[in-house]
């Protein structure tokens, strides 16, 4: 039946594409930035941050400002990219741990240093 309607495979085909598109999920550059601080994709978080998509002093969700986040992936790397940007190395989370806090307790002395 359909090598008999070329059109309406056409018409078809463009609505499908349509519904591919109306079905794109798109999420918060905090959400997006946090990921990629989790996964220590170092280029991205600079690419966000000198994009200014993102502040670096926000709490998240968890609770959590991004160089908390980047302090518990033990990811030394990505701290000194935070902190070189300006996340503030005081700056508390909500349970009043500072990111130094948690590389102590996390063991991480590299990054305490």
């Amino acid at each position: 039946m359909r090598d008999h309607y070329p059109v309406s495979r056409h018409r078809c085909s463009r609505y499908a594409q349509r519904l591919r598109a109306a079905r794109t999920v798109r999420f918060p550059n905090d959400v997006v930035f946090q990921d990629h601080i989790r996964q220590g994709d170092l280029e991205q978080v600079g690419r966000f941050i000198r994009a200014r998509k993102v502040t670096l002093d926000t709490i998240y969700p968890s609770g959590m400002a991004a160089l908390h986040e980047a302090v518990l992936t033990g990811n030394l790397a990505c701290v000194q990219l935070l902190v070189k940007y300006g996340a503030d190395i005081h700056q508390k989370d909500e349970d009043g741990w500072t990111p130094l806090h948690m590389a102590c307790s996390d063991g991480h002395a590299d990054i305490a240093r």
